[in-house]
């Protein structure tokens, strides 16, 4: 499961109010957010994936030069580690050990630098205190990375990490934090670097937030003057709208069937 996924901004405060007074994501005084969520099997058990902003210049991501890091929940870090290392991946000596988990960071075949987190998911939420979703926004529903090659990037996470990638494109399911019996899904998907699907936005990334009401919610983006894509498709796995946070990152938003 994605543990975090971090983003680089110009004015990181400016952007989580943003991104708060518009799709009502709860950053509160902070730069931090927390996606929260039942486990697909043990539904008792809640966990966390972590969105955040960290400035243009930090050196959290080094030496990656990405707009953005990954994090991904493992279950045994110092497992993770050795078969890492044995599969010749650069993985750095270093380990924190924090009240909420251990940590591990590695370089994957585009360069990017990927954290590892074995996680005490009740450690994190008494050491974080998140915050709750206050709109139409309800969960993280995807992760979308450009890559020199698609392929090979949706091959290399399989085979080091175990996803189960179809094509270019990993389904992570979970269960709705509110009621149960609701399996979801956040995909994680690789495109090429000339994608199109990225809009204007010149980043390495996208990300897509599930929604209720997309419709009433586009509007309401308008009318706060957020710049808003025309264009609105559906499917029958649910209905898509785009817009363009304040820094010009695109953004997906996404009704699921």
């Amino acid at each position: 499961m994605i543990g975090g996924i971090f983003i680089k901004a110009k004015d990181p405060k400016f952007l989580a109010r943003w991104y708060e007074d518009n799709l009502g994501i709860g950053f509160g005084t902070g730069i931090y957010f927390s996606f929260k969520w039942r486990d697909k099997q043990n539904t008792d058990e809640i966990g966390y994936t972590a969105f955040s902003f960290f400035p243009e210049k930090t050196d959290y991501f080094d030496p990656s030069t990405s707009d953005s890091m990954l994090n991904l929940r493992v279950a045994n870090l110092e497992n993770t580690r050795a078969l890492l290392t044995k599969n010749g991946i650069d993985v750095d000596a270093k380990v924190e050990s924090h009240e909420y988990g251990r940590f591990g960071w590695a370089i994957d075949c585009d360069g990017k630098k990927v954290e590892l987190w074995e996680p005490i998911d009740k450690g994190f939420e008494d050491y974080h205190k998140p915050m709750e979703l206050l709109g139409n926004v309800t969960g993280l529903g995807g992760v979308f990375l450009k890559s020199k090659n698609a392929k090979e990037s949706a091959e290399w996470y399989s085979k080091n990490f175990g996803m189960d990638f179809t094509s270019s494109y990993c389904n992570l399911e979970w269960r709705d934090l509110n009621a149960k019996e609701n399996i979801c899904n956040t995909v994680f998907s690789f495109f090429p670097n000339d994608t199109k699907y990225f809009g204007k936005s010149t980043k390495d990334f996208m990300l897509n937030f599930r929604v209720k009401n997309l419709d009433e919610l586009l509007k309401e983006l308008r009318s706060s003057e957020v710049e808003v894509d025309e264009k609105v498709e559906t499917y029958d796995y649910g209905k898509f709208g785009w817009i363009y946070d304040p820094e010009g990152n695109r953004i997906e938003l996404w009704e699921p069937k």
